[in-house]
């Protein structure tokens, strides 16, 4: 099942938080509330198109217990990890790319008035890191690689390898190598 290698992956992305002799996944689910969105948001996806009232609950117990909305039709690949929770909103029809990470306060937010890459809502690559109380918002995409700055204002279209900041976000140069920590391979 898709779900189970997705979750195994945000498991082996939050298993280097937690020293791992107290390292189990009961553990984590219960220690880590950012896992627990997580879990609780795969489940949601999982469960939208064979019970919407199960995916509804997820959604909702999610909502309550972690202070993060994660809409259920969001499409979220495997590695996702949240560094610190709270106040984070991802809309419905995001899509986040592999091993992303973001920080607390970020918004991922549709503009209903526009549509572009036929959605109204961001595209995020793969290695991304997104800082907190960023806002990404609009039908845009951002690349492979990113870094984009804490609280930027993303309404426009950034580049892979880039570091990314500012009101509105505008590109301040590529990424240097060991900078991302999510990438598994130099930039050249």
């Amino acid at each position: 099942m898709k779900m189970l290698k997705f979750l195994k992956a945000d498991f082996k992305a939050y298993k280097k938080e937690i020293k791992p002799s107290v390292f189990n996944i009961s553990f984590t689910f219960m220690a880590s509330a950012a896992f627990r969105a997580v879990i609780l948001y795969r489940l949601s996806h999982y469960f939208d198109k064979k019970n919407k009232v199960v995916a509804i609950l997820f959604e909702k117990t999610m909502h309550i217990t972690t202070i993060t909305w994660i809409g259920r039709r969001a499409n979220i690949s495997s590695g996702f990890v949240i560094r610190h929770i709270g106040g984070i909103v991802i809309g419905g029809k995001t899509k986040i790319g592999k091993n992303c990470e973001i920080r607390q306060g970020v918004t991922f937010g549709g503009n209903l008035g526009k549509t572009k890459y036929n959605t109204t809502q961001p595209i995020v690559g793969d290695n991304v890191l997104i800082g907190a109380g960023a806002k990404i918002l609009g039908p845009i995409k951002i690349g492979d690689n990113c870094i984009i700055g804490a609280n930027a204002v993303v309404v426009s279209d950034i580049p892979e390898n880039s570091v990314a900041g500012g009101i509105p976000a505008k590109v301040l140069r590529e990424v240097r190598e060991g900078e991302n920590p999510l990438l598994k391979t130099k930039i050249k």
